[in-house]
């Protein structure tokens, strides 16, 4: 959670010369179809979901759905095995009390449009990320206002089902303004399924659980139940190697990402290094948003917010980064970004100017090239994508 999630702006706009890509209606596709979902911030009475089909050959975006209804479906999640996706939303009741929700959709396999099935509590304010867990057999919830990640199991036809656990982050950070309380604010299952990683802004610890799946419980790692990030760096957001060996965290407060060893045996892990995200000398306001590491592990990158780029680092044997440049996103405040399934392009929802730009990676150095394409969508929160 930051200052941008209370942000209405509609419709600001990038003033370049870049080329818009064009988007063509579509209510159909063919096998094969590589479909683009977006999240974003939006009122029940406007679309709040994006539908686009992906051709990759040709960088062609088709529009299927915008689909309305839901408010704020901002951050979502793909089941791993089954046609269904997965939203939350920030919401107020009647009585002006925030209320958290995760909403369920089917995806129509033959055109990825989207189906609703049901919404449940995620017991608790403001939930801010969704992952389902390796194999599909429940939802994870990270709820910001309240601190606390919820567990839902998922039933036959893909709804989420009443909590079976809520686990209460404690403690503070120095940072007053936005750590007076704790705010988790991602949950990451490990590839394996038997851990959960939730990065929690407002108390500089990443937690760390393993899953129950039998009894629908998370459980704190007993050799090691959290890992403690440097005072004041806001965790936020993290990515796993494709080794399964290292986890990279983004720290939104202080602009940098921490780099911690991870033994799966035991669950512990060790601080190695922390690396700014920022150029040197630069100057200014600055919050860290998204990471991600390329399919391939040899690249990693994080957006900034005020800088408004994406920071880049090479990823060596050992584990550890070194920085290699910057990309303008050619948006303001790059919220989330996503690399398509095959490693080739990177898209980044930049929430304030309501723009998602498509860079080309460079599959030897990482290189991000601009590709003169974007799309226009009111207050972009989250990309997924799913290949058929």
């Amino acid at each position: 959670m930051n200052k941008f999630h209370k942000d209405l702006t509609t419709g600001l706009r990038v003033i370049s010369t870049v080329l818009v890509l064009t988007v063509i209606s579509c209510t159909s596709s063919t096998p094969g179809t590589t479909y683009m979902y977006i999240g974003s911030y939006a009122s029940s009475d406007h679309p709040g979901i994006y539908v686009f089909s992906y051709d990759e050959k040709n960088l062609q975006l088709n529009e299927i759905q915008r689909l309305a209804g839901h408010t704020n479906p901002n951050f979502l999640a793909i089941h791993p095995t089954a046609p269904y996706l997965y939203a939350v939303n920030e919401t107020i009741d009647d009585q002006g009390n925030n209320k958290g929700l995760v909403t369920a959709f089917s995806i129509k396999e033959e055109t990825g449009e989207l189906n609703f099935l049901n919404k449940q509590s995620t017991m608790g304010k403001h939930p801010c990320h969704v992952s389902v867990l390796p194999g599909g057999s429940h939802v994870v919830v990270a709820n910001y206002n309240s601190g606390n990640v919820t567990l839902l199991p998922v039933e036959s036809d893909g709804s989420p089902g009443t909590a079976t656990s809520v686990f209460q982050h404690e403690g503070s950070g120095p940072v007053q303004s936005r750590q007076a309380a704790p705010h988790a604010h991602s949950v990451f299952p490990f590839p394996d399924g038997e851990y959960v990683f939730s990065a929690d802004l407002g108390i500089d610890k990443v937690m760390i659980y393993r899953v129950d799946r039998k009894n629908g419980e998370l459980i704190p790692n007993e050799a090691a139940p959290w890992a403690e990030m440097p005072p004041g760096s806001g965790p936020r957001h993290l990515d796993f190697h494709p080794d399964g060996r290292w986890i990279y965290v983004i720290n939104e407060l202080n602009s940098t990402v921490t780099l911690l060893d991870f033994n799966q045996n035991t669950g512990e892990v060790s601080v190695l290094e922390s690396i700014t995200t920022l150029p040197p000398g630069w100057e200014g306001n600055n919050s860290c948003a998204d990471i991600h590491v390329h399919p391939s592990g040899k690249f990693l990158y994080a957006s900034n917010r005020g800088h408004n780029s994406i920071a880049l680092f090479r990823i060596e044997k050992d584990g550890r980064i070194k920085p290699s440049g910057h990309e303008p996103v050619r948006g303001e405040t790059p919220r989330n970004f996503c690399i398509d399934p095959k490693g080739k392009r990177l898209f980044v929802a930049n929430q304030r100017s309501g723009n998602i730009t498509i860079f080309d990676i460079d599959q030897r150095t990482g290189t991000l090239t601009f590709t003169g394409k974007e799309l226009h969508v009111d207050r972009p929160v989250c990309i997924k994508f799913l290949s058929d």
